[in-house]
């Protein structure tokens, strides 16, 4: 199958990796940080996507077998890109990267979390292309007994992302790294 991933914080990289750890042929990473990029794409096989530089849906159409758009997409983007005219905001332009990069027939899935309205929805495209949409909080529990056993058995190693741990009393200092992506930061681990 074909994934194709908008945003490469922590949750994005991570699902590269599952992607890569469950066979995907082809994991696509959309973002526009440079570095997180070049290391979904040493890390995970993954295939950069830079929004800044290209339409991402279209590349992402053009790359896949018969270019007809990825199997599944998801959209990882969450707060993150608050306030980003080129992702989110009211504008919901992550999501309708997804519903253009999906093929028909294909699945939406947004962990990425939205709070409010969203202008502009492609309502149409999607019953259009007769897309399936999985959405909302993640079943930890579901899922934790089967991501466990994959970290105990070395088919996934979460601590790869981690870039930067500081003390607790450090969070500020270590929010505000993440925030201004200063020094390749991936992801900060506060311990007491």
């Amino acid at each position: 199958s074909t994934v194709a991933i908008y945003g490469a914080g922590p949750v994005g990289l991570l699902l590269a990796a599952c992607a890569k750890m469950l066979g995907a042929e082809q994991i696509f990473v959309v973002d526009h940080n440079d570095y997180r990029l070049q290391y979904a794409k040493d890390t995970y096989g993954a295939i950069p996507v830079n929004f800044d530089k290209v339409d991402a849906a279209e590349f992402i159409i053009e790359q896949t077998k018969g270019h007809r758009g990825v199997d599944g997409v998801i959209d990882a983007v969450g707060f993150e890109a608050k306030g980003s005219s080129k992702i989110e905001g009211s504008s919901g332009a992550a999501l309708c990267q997804c519903i253009a990069a999906v093929r028909r027939g294909g699945v939406v899935s947004v962990p990425g979390i939205y709070a409010g309205p969203i202008n502009d929805f492609l309502i149409g495209d999607a019953f259009d292309k007769g897309l399936t949409f999985r959405m909302g909080q993640t079943h930890v529990h579901k899922y934790i007994p089967q991501l466990l056993e994959y970290i105990e058995n070395g088919d996934l190693s979460p601590e790869a992302i981690i870039t930067h741990r500081m003390n607790l009393s450090d969070a500020a200092k270590g929010y505000e790294i993440f925030e201004k992506r200063e020094e390749e930061c991936r992801k900060v681990i506060l311990t007491p």
